[in-house]
């Protein structure tokens, strides 16, 4: 059962207490006219069988009000501040366009709630995150509630401190990845950054590593992380510093070279003959060679070289 959105605003926090307890979720009595049913994925950030291993009958429980919003898109706006933005002509010309197209058919402004949640504020305008509602007196704009997405946010908040704080987090591998592997910390999926690692391939599912977190942004769900000992290595480095490895793969744009718990690049822009066509003229596997770090991006775990003696 569903309450109308305008009884509630979108992420409060409000308390029911749990009436009754069936297969496949609980009544919540949030002290309105009605009672709330609250689906099973919603009373926890675990996977859960059974409400009795989230819930207790007549317990109080915290909920987040979530919307049941009819489509959302992110959109970036150029030129705008989140105060310009706000209710303007602009937002709601690409909300109607957005929402009619989903729909297939044209919405009048009438008919259309618009939330927005910035997700970036930029030099020249915003990232923004539009949900939109299609209102009418068949199809009024409802909300719900959940304590898994209220797990969540507090789940992002601590990983926001363990970051700050530069705790090493361990995390079981899930599942590898094109990229590297999957693990779950705080209740939440995460991807382990080791395409610049050198030990990529001993990665083994059911593994405990060591990880540093390098980005949390919670806004896309992402959570990114690298190995500890990665992470301690990038920190001893900086640009200028010229460093010797081991050629281990080569590709046209560039040789990934280990210099020691990792692969840095060195591009074929950085390279004594930029103009080549391939890399593979001048350089075979297993060559060692000298270079220098031009660029240090901790964030994503990545080290970019230029050949040894190259003028900037």
């Amino acid at each position: 059962m569903s309450f109308s959105l305008e009884s509630f605003q979108l992420g409060d926090i409000i308390t029911g207490k749990i009436i009754k307890l069936e297969p496949t979720g609980v009544l919540v009595d949030f002290y309105t006219d009605q009672l709330a049913y609250v689906p099973l994925l919603e009373l926890s950030l675990n996977e859960i069988q059974s409400p009795e291993e989230a819930v207790r009958l007549n317990e109080i429980r915290e909920f987040m009000v979530v919307g049941n919003y009819d489509g959302k898109h992110d959109i970036f706006f150029s030129h705008c501040s989140p105060e310009t933005l706000k209710d303007s002509d602009r937002l709601y010309e690409v909300a109607l366009d957005l929402a009619s197209e989903k729909s297939g058919h044209p919405i009048n402004r009438e008919d259309l709630l618009v939330h927005t949640k910035v997700l970036d504020v930029h030099r020249h305008g915003l990232s923004v995150r539009i949900y939109w509602f299609l209102c009418s007196q068949d199809h009024p704009p409802t909300v719900s509630f959940s304590i898994r997405k209220l797990e969540m946010r507090k789940a992002w908040e601590r990983l926001r401190q363990l970051q700050a704080e530069d705790v090493t987090v361990y995390g079981k591998i899930l599942n590898k990845t094109w990229s590297g592997a999957l693990v779950k910390i705080e209740g939440l999926y995460g991807g382990i950054r080791s395409y610049v690692n050198k030990h990529k391939e001993q990665l083994v599912v059911g593994e405990k590593l060591p990880l540093k977190i390098i980005k949390v942004r919670e806004e896309y769900n992402q959570l990114v992380l690298i190995h500890r000992s990665v992470s301690i290595r990038l920190r001893q480095l900086q640009v200028g510093q010229v460093v010797s490895g081991t050629i281990r793969g080569i590709k046209d744009y560039g040789v990934f070279v280990d210099i020691g718990d990792f692969y840095a690049l060195l591009p074929t822009s950085k390279m004594f003959h930029p103009s080549v066509d391939n890399p593979n003229q001048f350089f075979k596997i297993n060559d060692h060679l000298k270079a220098t770090i031009v660029k240090l991006d901790p964030e994503n775990g990545q080290v970019v070289l230029e050949s040894y003696g190259s003028s900037a």
